[in-house]
């Protein structure tokens, strides 16, 4: 793990104080992290040829016809 230092106003430090502004640090390096992940992912998608776009269409119509199976049978 690497160690970054970051230079932050003393009036910001004072204003928010050091604990929020670490824990705003921590969540934008959590974001950044599931940002690189999704992009890995949607890269491995890509690369073994899947039609996301096709496939939820599908998931969609399979979830639908489940739900009028399940839910609405009462009503035909």
């Amino acid at each position: 793990m690497s160690v970054i230092q970051l230079e932050i106003e003393d009036t910001l430090i004072h204003e928010v104080g050091i604990k929020a502004v670490q824990e705003f640090m921590e969540r934008q390096l959590s974001l950044l992290r599931l940002q690189y992940l999704g992009d890995k992912i949607a890269t491995a998608i890509r690369k073994a040829g899947i039609d996301h776009a096709r496939e939820v269409k599908e998931a969609r119509q399979e979830a639908w016809q489940e739900y009028k199976n399940t839910h609405l049978k009462e009503l035909r």
